[in-house]
C-alpha cells in the first residue's frame, strides 16, 4: 500500500507538469494564431510612428491664441510661418508639415526670411522577438529642439522624447523599420526562446506521465 501511495503521489505530481507544459504550448499555439490575425493587417511603419509622435511634442507648444511657445525659459512665442530645419525622408517631411498645419501651425517650406526650429532625434529602439511569431517593438527617442531667427541664430534650445511600445507580427518587421535612425532599430533581443534543456524536457514529462498512467491503470487494482 505504501508504494502504491508513493506511486500515486509521483503520479500526480507529473501529471501537474505536463497539464502545465501543455498549457505552455496552448498559450503559445493561441500567440501564433493572434500573430497571423495581425499579419493580415498592414503594420504602422517606424517612421510614421516617430513623425506622428514628433508633430505631437510641437503642438503641446500651441497656447489658446495659437502661438508657438516652446517649453523652457522664457515664454516669447515664435514667429510664424515656421521653417522646419530637419534632415528626414521626403515622406517623413511631408507626414510632419501635415501633421502641424492640421494643429494650426503655419509652416514655410522655404528657410528664407522665416524663422526656424530645428529637430534633431537620438533614437534608442529596441526590437524584442518574443514567442509565437510576434515580436515586440518599443521605439524610443529624445528630442532636441533649437529656435533660429531669420540669420539662422539660436534664441533657444529645448529637449523633450517619447516612447511607444506594441506588439507586432514578426515577419512583418521589414516592413515597419525603415533606414532613418528613428526608424531603424538600435538593438534586437531575443526573449521567450526555450532552451535546450526545456525542449529536451517537456517531451520527456509528458512521456512520463503517460508511462505512469499505464502502469497505474494495470497495477492499482491488484
Amino acid at each position: 500500500m505504501i508504494c502504491k501511495s508513493l506511486i500515486l503521489k509521483v503520479y500526480v505530481l507529473v501529471l501537474a507538469l505536463a497539464v502545465q507544459t501543455a498549457g505552455k504550448g496552448v498559450t503559445a499555439t493561441a500567440s501564433v494564431m493572434e500573430a497571423a490575425s495581425a499579419g493580415a493587417q498592414e503594420v504602422v511603419p517606424n517612421e510614421a510612428i516617430a513623425a506622428d509622435e514628433t508633430v505631437r511634442i510641437i503642438l503641446e507648444w500651441v497656447d489658446a491664441d495659437g502661438a508657438v511657445r516652446p517649453a523652457g525659459p522664457g515664454t516669447e512665442a515664435i514667429p510664424q510661418p515656421l521653417h522646419l530645419d530637419m534632415a528626414v525622408p521626403p515622406g517623413v517631411r511631408a507626414r510632419i508639415h501635415q501633421g502641424l498645419i492640421s494643429g494650426g501651425i503655419r509652416v514655410a517650406a522655404d528657410p528664407e526670411g522665416s524663422h526656424a526650429i530645428r529637430i534633431q532625434w537620438e533614437p534608442e529602439n529596441v526590437l524584442e522577438e518574443l514567442r509565437g511569431g510576434v515580436s515586440r517593438r518599443t521605439l524610443t527617442s529624445k528630442l532636441y529642439f533649437s529656435w533660429l531667427d531669420e540669420g539662422r541664430e539660436i534664441q533657444k534650445t529645448w529637449d523633450s522624447s517619447f516612447s511607444r511600445e506594441d506588439e507586432i507580427p514578426s515577419d512583418l518587421v521589414t516592413q515597419a523599420s525603415g533606414t532613418w535612425p528613428p526608424a531603424a532599430f538600435q538593438q534586437t533581443r531575443e526573449r521567450g526562446r526555450r532552451s535546450f534543456i526545456r525542449r529536451v524536457a517537456e517531451p520527456a514529462v509528458i512521456t512520463g506521465a503517460i508511462a505512469v498512467t499505464i502502469y497505474l491503470l494495470y497495477n492499482v487494482r491488484s
